[in-house]
């Protein structure tokens, strides 16, 4: 309930209130009378109302004072003056001193139970308010982590580069870090196959092994990046040279991978990339880490690899090429010849400007790349037959004794053969299997015209979602709905060409709601 206290230094005026308001019945607790100001102080510091009902004229404090007191004191608690005095000056003064109401005398009990509720029904909203703001700041106050989370991996693919937006945002989140002098590294678990699942447990003991032994020296963040990896950003003193920055990393490095071994048993591979004096860089950090742990394949498990160690700085752009081989994947796993194609173009035209790094570090780049493949459709839903990745396990055979192709250009015209061949034959593959689809449709069709045969049912029928099963109708030559027009229209005129059947029988064959409303469909259909 809220509580109300009444001062009035008439007694049986104030008893009168307390009594005759049947004050309960209204959400209203009488928790105290008082004859004047100073007495009612005295009681507000034990029963602590919600409401004071005071009378303006009182001796020792009157009303006004009073209302002054609880102003300065108790800012949250309402104050209604009661009062014979009607000038301007009292008035003027009560509300200067956030009275929110103020009435005058004789008040009708039914008058002053009306805005005592008013004044109720404030309390209680404001309460209300603030305790949905209490809630929803609690829940953003849990949400921060995740938020936190989401706006570094946005970072790290470069979403944002103003530096005075991520700093505001920095502070709203808790980040403790400045936007310049900034590093990566990047820790990610060995895995002996593709298939293996990544304990929850260890990722989080290695970031929190992340966060232990680098923020004991340099301001940093750890996060979870979108592959199941644990990410680092810190900044490092302005003072000290890069290579020392990057000895310092390599140190800490090797300290992680000690200690996750020793408690998890398994073993960290870890990407450095080179250091960048801004955040709007960030990005391009994180994908030279990104792009050091590649030499894993060549490194071998537990490698800590700074991406200066393995790439000269004028090639520090070179992660564009694992998206080309990214876009060629993508292409081939659809059957897209001319994508595959044009993909492959543009990859060998961008490997060709590392020539200079010598013929093994184009082996390797290209070995990489068809061992990310193979590992890719093996991995994926591809249906293959028994021999159907025999081809590029040759391939990747070769290119690991290196002197099978004299050329770049010839090895460029074998791995050609190789993908789109494979690209051919998962295209042919995709249109068989697309037939198929399209046929069951049919079928299911042609078999329930009776019942519901809307896209989303036939879909739901055939296994497919209905968004691709109106793109195969549609590549096939026809849309869906046409379809089961055509349908029902060649069965409607196939039962009236019997000449067994009424129009309401053909209707309720067909799923029309009677002979009439089936009568117009038909005739328009037929005008069409």
């Amino acid at each position: 309930m809220i509580k109300m206290m009444v001062v009035e230094d008439e007694k049986i005026l104030r008893e009168g209130i307390c009594r005759i308001g049947n004050w309960e019945t209204h959400g209203i607790e009488i928790c105290g009378a008082a004859a004047n100001g100073l007495e009612a102080l005295r009681q507000m510091e034990i029963t602590q109302p919600d409401i004071i009902l005071t009378d303006v004229v009182m001796p020792g404090m009157d009303g006004i004072e009073l209302t002054r007191r609880v102003h300065e004191q108790y800012p949250d608690i309402k104050v209604i003056l009661l009062s014979g005095h009607e000038e301007f000056e009292y008035v003027k003064k009560a509300m200067e001193y956030k009275a929110c109401s103020y009435l005058l005398k004789p008040a009708k009990i039914e008058k002053l139970i009306e805005v005592v509720s008013e004044v109720r029904d404030e309390i209680q909203s404001s309460r209300r308010k603030q305790m949905e703001e209490e809630i929803l700041q609690k829940k953003l106050e849990q949400s921060i982590p995740i938020l936190r989370e989401h706006y570094m991996n946005q970072l790290l693919n470069g979403r944002e580069n103003d530096d005075a937006k991520i700093t505001q945002q920095f502070q709203f989140l808790n980040i403790g870090l400045q936007t310049r002098n900034i590093a990566v590294i990047i820790c990610e678990i060995d895995k002996e196959t593709d298939e293996r699942e990544i304990s929850r447990i260890t990722l989080l003991q290695l970031r929190e092994l992340c966060q232990q032994i680098i923020e004991n020296e340099y301001p940093c963040v750890v996060f979870e990046d979108l592959k199941d990896r644990i990410v680092t950003v810190l900044n490092y003193p302005q003072n000290v040279s890069h290579k020392d920055i990057v000895t310092y990393l390599q140190g800490k490095a090797v300290r992680i991978q000690n200690e996750i071994e020793a408690c998890r048993g398994e073993t960290v591979s870890i990407g450095i990339g080179r250091m960048t004096g801004s955040i709007r860089y960030l990005s391009k950090a994180y994908r030279e880490a990104e792009y050091a742990l590649n030499y894993r394949f060549f490194m071998g498990k537990k490698s800590v690899i700074y991406i200066g160690d393995v790439e000269k700085e004028e090639h520090r752009d070179s992660f564009f090429l694992t998206k080309k081989e990214e876009g060629i994947i993508i292409c081939v796993k659809a059957g897209d010849m001319i994508g595959t194609e044009n993909q492959l173009e543009q990859y060998f035209q961008m490997l060709s400007e590392y020539a200079s790094e010598g013929q093994d570090y184009i082996y390797e780049k290209i070995q990489m790349f068809v061992t990310y493949l193979l590992n890719f459709l093996k991995g994926s839903n591809v249906e293959a037959e028994e021999n159907f990745f025999e081809d590029i396990e040759n391939l990747s055979a070769e290119l690991r004794k290196k002197c099978v192709f004299t050329t770049f250009a010839e090895l460029e015209q074998k791995i050609r053969v190789v993908i789109l061949n494979i690209t051919e034959k998962i295209n042919d593959d995709r249109v068989l299997r697309n037939e198929g689809i399209i046929e069951k449709a049919k079928k299911y069709v042609q078999q329930n015209l009776s019942g519901d045969v809307s896209l989303i049912m036939v879909a739901d029928a055939v296994y497919v979602s209905p968004n691709y099963l109106s793109f195969l109708f549609k590549e096939n030559g026809e849309n869906f709905k046409d379809y089961v027009m055509r349908v029902k229209m060649e069965r409607a005129t196939e039962l009236m060409e019997q000449g067994n059947y009424t129009l309401n029988q053909i209707a309720q064959e067909l799923g029309y709601k009677d002979g009439r409303y089936f009568s117009k469909v038909y005739k328009k259909y037929q005008e069409k």
